[in-house]
C-alpha cells in the first residue's frame, strides 16, 4: 500500500495513477492519492510542516554535508487559509520565510559551522525583505526567477554534538507575517 498526499485542486489523470502507482512498487488499488488545495488549512499545514526539509536543502545547496546531521526539528506559523491558491502560496511560503524555526544536531567542524550557519536563514536571499506574494508577482508568478536560496527557514539552530556549541542564524520577522496573513 502506498499513500501520496498531493498539493493541489484535481486528482492527477488514470495514466499519471498507474505510473506513481508503478514507481512506488504496488498495484494501482494499493495506491490512495489524497489531494489538498493550498488555500485550504491542509495545505497550509503540509507547507508548514516542510520547515526542516527546507532547511536541508538550503544546507545542501550551498554545499554543507547533510550526512552530518544527527537529527532536527522545527516550528513554523500556520497561516490563515487564503481566498486564492496564488495568495496561499505566498503565505505559506511566507510562514516559512519569515517565521520558519529549525534545530539540527550535527556531527561537524565547528570552523565549517561558523560558516555555513549564518548562509542558511532566507535573509540571505536577495529577495528577502517582503511579503513572498509580492516577490512572486514581481516575477510573473515564475518560480524559476525568483532567488532559490530564498527557500529556507527564517532562523537556524544548529548544535555540535562534537563540541557541544550551539550556532544560530537569522530571526523571525513579525512586520512581514503580519503583512502577508493580514493583507
Amino acid at each position: 500500500m502506498a499513500v501520496l498526499c498531493l498539493e493541489s485542486r484535481t486528482l492527477p489523470t488514470p495514466e499519471v495513477a498507474d505510473y506513481i502507482a508503478e514507481r512506488a512498487g504496488v498495484a494501482p488499488e494499493a495506491l490512495t492519492l489524497l489531494i489538498a488545495p493550498t488555500a485550504s488549512v491542509v495545505g497550509g499545514v503540509q507547507v508548514a510542516a516542510r520547515v526542516v526539509e527546507t532547511g536541508l536543502h538550503k544546507l545542501h545547496e550551498i554545499g554543507f554535508d547533510v550526512h552530518t546531521i544527527l537529527s532536527g526539528f522545527g516550528t513554523c506559523p500556520l497561516p490563515p487559509t487564503a481566498k486564492s491558491d496564488i495568495r496561499a502560496i505566498g503565505r505559506t511560503n511566507d510562514a516559512i520565510l519569515y517565521g520558519g524555526q529549525v534545530h539540527y544536531t550535527v556531527r561537524a567542524d565547528d570552523e565549517e559551522l561558523e560558516k555555513v550557519v549564518p548562509r542558511v536563514p532566507a535573509s540571505t536571499s536577495r529577495d528577502y525583505g517582503a511579503p513572498f506574494y509580492e516577490t512572486f508577482k514581481g516575477y510573473n508568478f515564475d518560480f524559476y526567477q525568483v532567488d532559490p536560496l530564498l527557500f529556507s527557514p527564517a532562523e537556524i539552530f544548529v548544535t555540535n554534538v562534537v563540541s557541544g556549541r550551539t550556532f544560530h542564524a537569522g530571526q523571525v520577522n513579525v512586520e512581514v507575517l503580519r503583512k502577508s496573513f493580514l493583507e
